[in-house]
């Protein structure tokens, strides 16, 4: 989690522009472990994002801007109180098949790119999404996914397909609805694309006894 502090410090007028900040009264390298830091902060309950930095100070400042200074009703020379925790900018989220594999590199993207290739092959019909952050591939409802892992990419393809080719997968880990195939042996495609056919007749069945009720 991470850490907040709190403290009361007097706006401090910029000498050369119409700014003003405040002084923070901690190092803020031994705390954060680098310079220039990005915080969620507040003057007297009025949030504010901004970042805590030397601008040729004598320690590290954070600017209080003009609107806030308005909001607040307050100018240099008034006490204001402060808090601020540090901002973690949001890693974007992966949000299509292609972003996922373009994660990977070398055998990985490969072995990846062959799959899906393979899953797509299956049926015309098939789409694809990011569901659980991991690539899906819908038809009728969620039909297969895979994810790739430091040691393996799990193929995941409803505990049905499991249980139909458990005598086949006795050389692989697997589990209820999973089979992990090691990033180290060669992926039994054939056997893939099997049980994504299985899959598709599955979906399409109950699919077709849907639209009967």
């Amino acid at each position: 989690m991470n850490k907040s502090h709190e403290f009361d410090a007097v706006i401090i007028k910029e000498p050369y522009h119409n700014g003003a900040y405040v002084e923070i009264p901690f190092d803020v390298k031994a705390e954060f472990g680098k310079n220039r830091v990005l915080v969620h902060a507040s003057f007297d309950g009025e949030p504010y994002d901004g970042q805590v930095v030397k601008m040729g100070t004598p320690c590290h400042i954070l600017g209080v801007s003009k609107s806030i200074r308005e909001k607040i009703r307050k100018q240099p020379g008034d006490m204001v109180h402060v808090t601020l925790t540090e901002r973690i900018p949001e890693v974007p989220r992966i949000t299509t098949v292609d972003a996922y594999i373009a994660e990977y590199n070398g055998d990985i993207q490969e072995r990846l790119k062959k799959l899906r290739r393979l899953i797509l092959d299956c049926s015309l019909d098939i789409t694809e999404k990011i569901s659980w952050g991991m690539p899906t591939f819908v038809l009728r409802g969620n039909l297969v996914h895979f994810s790739a892992q430091k040691r393996h990419i799990g193929f995941h393809p409803a505990p049905s397909a499991i249980e139909a080719f458990t005598s086949r997968l006795s050389g692989y880990k697997y589990s209820k609805g999973t089979v992990q195939f090691p990033n180290d042996k060669p992926i039994p495609y054939d056997l893939v694309r099997e049980m994504v056919q299985f899959r598709v007749l599955e979906n399409t069945a109950k699919g077709k006894r849907t639209e009967v009720l």
